[in-house]
């Protein structure tokens, strides 16, 4: 009987299939409605360590610093996403202050510090009980964290107010944009399959205590 562990399941239409391991760039199809199954990524590990290392540093002042600076009749007006999350929840939108800081505060954070956490024991070569815990949690985020969905937001509030506001980009703008990236580059170049093997191959062998008898 084929072990479950060598059989790959289409996400697209439940077929079945042998497992293979594509070497560099060849990619897996399915037979059935040629969806993309699996692609190797080379150096996964540490392209993912890199990526979170960078989005953790500039998460404080994505999240802390000013994005824009509206100038407009003589008044100046700025912000940054924590801002935007204290006046939704002053101004009594408790529903989208609470998913705004979900979604572009809260889990980007989490996903960033548990892939970081996950690459950073595979490197070293340490195993931890939690890790394979850690490392579903982080797939699970990745659904929630939503820091471009914000991102486009300002983006759209910027050309509607560009024709009755002169409009500064703060540092924070930036940095936000890089937070963004390096999200997004973090799913991109993380492999799971190899995360996987690594933390099955690191796993010390459970211990069988036996009471002996005198």
């Amino acid at each position: 009987m084929r072990s479950l562990s060598a059989l790959i399941a289409c996400p697209g239409c439940d077929l079945l299939l042998k497992k293979i391991n594509p070497a560099g760039s060849i990619k897996q199809f399915c037979p059935r409605c040629n969806r993309l199954l699996y692609q190797k990524k080379s150096h996964s590990i540490s392209k993912v360590l890199a990526i979170s290392i960078s989005g953790l540093i500039a998460y404080i002042p994505a999240i802390s610093l000013p994005l824009l600076t509206l100038n407009a009749m003589g008044m100046h007006q700025n912000g940054s996403v924590f801002d935007a999350f204290v006046s939704f929840y002053h101004q009594n939108y408790i529903f989208v202050a609470v998913l705004l800081f979900l979604t572009s505060i809260l889990f980007p954070l989490l996903k960033l510090s548990l892939l970081f956490s996950v690459a950073l024991q595979l490197k070293l070569r340490l195993y931890s009980n939690n890790l394979p815990f850690l490392f579903r949690l982080s797939h699970y985020l990745d659904e929630w964290g939503m820091p471009d969905v914000y991102l486009i937001a300002v983006l759209v509030s910027i050309i509607k107010i560009s024709s009755v506001a002169s409009i500064q980009y703060d540092v924070g703008f930036f940095c936000f944009i890089f937070l963004v990236v390096m999200t997004r580059a973090s799913s991109s170049a993380l492999d799971s399959e190899i995360f996987w093997q690594e933390i099955q191959q690191i796993k010390p062998p459970m211990q069988l205590h036996e009471n002996s008898s005198d």
